[in-house]
């Protein structure tokens, strides 16, 4: 893809040109959408699925965490005010480890779990030819087109230089 204000080359997931400025995100979704084939779709879907489910498992587990945590501060607080014991201070103090725990092991399980992070990288096929064909000028056709106007102009009988 490249990109119509300037012409330099993107890619299709680039949200802005990198030589310009101009926003892209609409032109890759329609050249994602033309050029893609219904295969290559269906994966990019799974992978945003995944992705989502992994970000709701992850905030699953940090919300429990947070509410063990809670529990934990919150005996410290009864235990401060009315004296239970220390045993009850020693339970509040492995709630908010294990709170903390459990929010740490899920962030990192979900990490693991994500679709790009973990497992090998996709493997991309490389075009057969790496180097692309370079675009004509844009004054290539006119200095074509010079010989052509001489020669009309000397069967005219004008002189090309006036």
């Amino acid at each position: 893809m490249h990109c119509p204000n300037c012409g330099k080359p993107a890619d299709g997931d680039q949200q802005f040109c990198r030589s310009c400025g101009m926003s892209l995100e609409v032109i890759g979704k329609l050249v994602a959408q033309h050029s893609a084939s219904p295969v290559a779709v269906q994966r990019r879907n799974d992978k945003v699925a995944l992705e989502q489910a992994a970000v709701r498992t992850m905030f699953n587990w940090i919300m429990l965490g947070m509410i063990i945590l809670g529990a934990g501060a919150a005996m410290i607080v009864v235990n401060k005010n009315f004296d239970v014991g220390k045993w009850f201070s020693l339970l509040s103090s492995f709630l908010i480890l294990g709170g903390t725990g459990v929010a740490t092991a899920g962030v990192l399980n979900a990490i693991r779990r994500a679709p790009g992070i973990s497992g090998p990288p996709e493997q991309k096929s490389l075009p057969t030819n790496p180097i692309p064909n370079e675009l004509p000028s844009i004054t290539e056709r006119t200095t074509q087109l010079i010989p052509a106007e001489e020669a009309q102009a000397r069967e005219a009988g004008d002189s090309p230089t006036a």
